[in-house]
């Protein structure tokens, strides 16, 4: 499993915003990130619809956080962009093991579901106001993973 780039962009440019106290434009929000505006409001529309974001039109318009940053986990800023993050293709409903019929007897499929919620529970421990918050150190952020 990878976090695309776009997710990571995705992560940057909530924290953007998370540190602004009113909307920001598009191109504001590229600019910071350091991305295209283009591919910025690629992401701003993914986040958006996923209820993350909200754009407010006129001359005081822009983007913002449609969610509390205290609220908002690292993993769902992930899954918004790139899907539920799964480590392995046989821990997406979808998928036909050709191991076996039956999951929960394939130990290689267990491990990895193991594997996956510890990854996803850790995820879920992060939020961006503590990805945004200078009075947390690298360490303490760190912690809160463990």
């Amino acid at each position: 499993m990878k976090i695309t780039q776009e997710a990571d962009y995705a992560l940057r440019i909530t924290s953007v915003l998370a540190m602004s106290e009113k909307p920001i434009g598009a191109p504001t929000v590229a600019d910071r990130v350091a991305v295209p505006q283009r591919f910025a409001m690629k992401i701003l529309r993914k986040l958006s619809l996923k209820g993350i974001v909200k754009s407010t039109r006129g001359v005081a318009g822009g983007y913002s956080l449609a969610v509390s940053a205290d609220k908002l986990s690292l993993r769902r800023v992930i899954e918004a962009i790139d899907g539920e993050i799964a480590i392995r293709h046989c821990l997406c409903e979808e998928h036909v093991c050709t191991n076996s019929s039956d999951k929960s007897k394939c130990r290689f499929h267990n491990a990895f579901a193991y594997l996956n919620n510890l990854i996803t529970e850790r995820l879920d421990r992060l939020t961006i106001a503590d990805m945004t918050n200078a009075e947390l150190s690298t360490e303490q952020i760190v912690e809160k993973l463990k």
